[in-house]
């Protein structure tokens, strides 16, 4: 009887160390992953462009990266054709061990570029109104703000939702004057 016992507080014991050993682990395995490559799905699907985010950990309160952007169809140039956007990311109301994951402001800079189409109408008095269709390149900077909710799971899969804008400085009358930035956002953190 007391074999039996002895056997079963044995099993027991080592049953709670093991559990122990993973639950301490797991986080410590997230918390040294410090690089996050995200694809925004929402852009991907709705609109004819691709942006690819790189984001690295700093701790569990901020990270930096930037975001590549580019279009696949012309028809989408005149908003934008490509776009580099450098950012750094705060992180509040943090309670895990492994950060970098809850609500976040961001600050950004966007570098980006187009095509803009003009249409002027040529009007003849005894012949068809003609129509004259003008393409010119723009290239403007500027600087914005966005907030978002970042979701990480235990093996490291990303799901973030975010929206804000901001304004382009340079006075470029080609181009647009304000910008978005957000979407629905899938990765994975390594």
């Amino acid at each position: 009887m007391k074999r039996k016992l002895l056997t079963a507080l044995l099993g027991l014991f080592t049953a709670a160390l093991w559990a122990q050993e993973d639950q301490s682990a797991t986080p410590k395995l997230i918390e040294q992953r410090k690089h996050e490559l995200r694809l925004d799905a929402l852009e991907a699907l709705a609109v004819p462009n691709i942006e690819i985010s790189y984001e690295y950990v700093l701790s569990r309160y901020s990270g930096v990266g930037t975001s590549v952007s580019f279009s696949l169809d012309q028809d989408f140039d005149e908003y934008q054709a490509w776009a580099l956007t450098p950012f750094y990311r705060q992180y509040f109301f943090n309670k895990k061990e492994f950060g970098a994951r809850g609500f976040f402001v961001e600050g950004l800079l966007k570098i980006a570029g187009g095509t803009e189409e003009n249409f002027d109408y040529l009007v003849t008095i005894d012949g068809p109104t003609t129509e004259i269709v003008t393409r010119e390149n723009w290239f403007n900077a500027g600087i914005g703000i966005a907030l978002g909710q970042k979701w990480v799971s235990n093996n490291g899969f990303v799901f973030e939702l975010s929206l804000g804008g901001g304004r382009y400085l340079i006075d470029d009358q080609d181009g647009p004057e304000a910008f978005l930035r957000g979407g629905v956002l899938v990765g994975y953190r390594f």
